[in-house]
């Protein structure tokens, strides 16, 4: 088992990405702790997780609450939990939305989960890696739109953008006590997300996607669980994009 032993915070894990990482990496032996703001499906997806049979437990966090990442945290404390992981991928969407439309109360409600959460989610781990001396994985979750732009999509765009600068900042920070900070961007993954889109974008996406379909949770779970690994050992503040030829 590649992550036997280790503990995974994953932010999001209720659904999507989320939940097919929290699985993935449970099946590969990892303990895991379920961060996500919808209390229900967290314990839905905590049910999941315990049936593989790893200890495992959630905590209801807002991501975007610096307050509400320092409770979720120090429930790890609590227990007596290391931090070996921590996958940043809580998020959420809007309508798409031209920018000169755009409120205040769009844009900071996408920015915040997104930027803010990875940051406030990412110092809190960090403080725990350090001080346990055994290194770790920190994984954010970006986005092709990050790389390419996305049309109505420019809090989106900015979030995901800022969360791979903020990503090759803190790995060159930490590399070397052993903290291997990276980024994965997908393409078009089925996700709820994708739900906040116009019916009619859904057939302009695979056809702008060179494979012809759009992803699966599960392939962005297995990059996640290669850069939580021991053999993604040399790789550090990178970015790596699973989106079928989307972007390259």
């Amino acid at each position: 088992m590649k992550l036997k032993d280790k503990v995974a915070v994953i932010t999001g894990a209720g659904s999507g990405l989320g939940r097919a990482i929290a699985l993935r990496f449970a099946a590969e032996g990892a303990r895991i702790v379920i961060a996500e703001l919808n209390e229900a499906k967290g314990e839905e997806v905590l049910r999941e997780v315990q049936a593989t049979g790893v200890e495992a437990f959630a905590v209801p966090t807002d991501v975007s609450n610096s307050a509400a990442v320092t409770s979720l945290f120090q429930a790890l404390d609590d227990r007596g939990w290391p931090v070996d992981i921590l996958v940043n991928n809580a998020g959420n969407a809007g309508q798409l939305t031209p920018v000169h439309q755009m409120t205040d109360e769009q844009w900071h409600g996408v920015v915040h989960v997104h930027l803010s959460g990875t940051f406030y989610c990412t110092r809190e781990a960090i403080k725990r890696m350090l001080a346990q001396g055994r290194g770790g994985a920190v994984i954010n979750l970006g986005s092709v739109a990050g790389l390419r732009g996305l049309p109505g999509g420019s809090s989106y765009t900015a979030a995901k953008g800022g969360i791979i600068s903020f990503t090759k900042g803190v790995a060159q920070e930490y590399a070397a006590q052993g903290i291997r900070v990276n980024c994965i961007a997908p393409g078009w993954v089925e996700t709820p997300i994708l739900e906040n889109l116009p019916d009619q974008i859904r057939p302009l996406m695979v056809a702008n996607t060179p494979l012809g379909r759009i992803g699966k949770p599960e392939e962005i779970a297995a990059v996640a669980l290669f850069l939580a690994s021991d053999e993604s050992s040399y790789v550090i503040g990178q970015t790596i994009s699973p989106n079928g030829g989307l972007h390259t």
